[in-house]
Formats: structure tokens, sequence, C-alpha cells
């Protein structure tokens, strides 16, 4: 398999990596910086405060986006399989 192949092959793959992994990270941004605020508002430096309710709104992020997210990868991977031939020369 040629470099420009396999340099190919980790473009795509990284874009989609990047592409499923954005709405669970910027929840989690989200989330955090809104949590951090509120804490220097009000002073209160718990750990758990800031740690619970971002775990609690990855999770539902996961829930909500995971049937777009296995749509996307079956949709890549099959795309990918099905192109293969181009890649074993």
């Amino acid at each position: 398999m040629p470099v420009d192949q396999i340099i190919e092959l980790g473009r795509l793959t990284l874009k989609e990596v990047v592409l499923l992994a954005s709405p669970v990270l910027g929840i989690a941004v989200a989330v955090s910086l809104a949590i951090n605020i509120l804490q220097v508002l009000t002073s209160l430096q718990e750990t758990t405060i800031s740690t619970v309710p971002r775990l609690m709104a990855t999770g539902l992020g996961l829930f909500l986006f995971m049937p777009w997210m296995w749509r996307h990868l079956v949709q890549f991977t099959t795309q990918l399989f099905s192109d293969f031939h181009v890649y074993l020369r």
C-alpha cells in the first residue's frame, strides 16, 4: 500500500473521530464552564459540585447522540469496506 493511501486513510479516520467526539466534548466543556462560573460567583470549591454534573451531562449527551454516532460510524465503515479494493493494490 502506498504511503499516500495510508495518509489519506489516517486522515479520514481522524476526521471521523473528531466529528464523533465533538458533540460530547462540547457538552462537557459547556457544563464545566457554567459550573466554574457558578463556583467563582458563590465561592464554593467542592470538587463533587464540578464533577458530578459534568459526568451526568456527558452521560446524557452520549445517550442522546449515540444513535447519530452509530449511524455515522456504520456509514463510514460501510463506505470504507465498499471501496477497500483501492487500498489492496
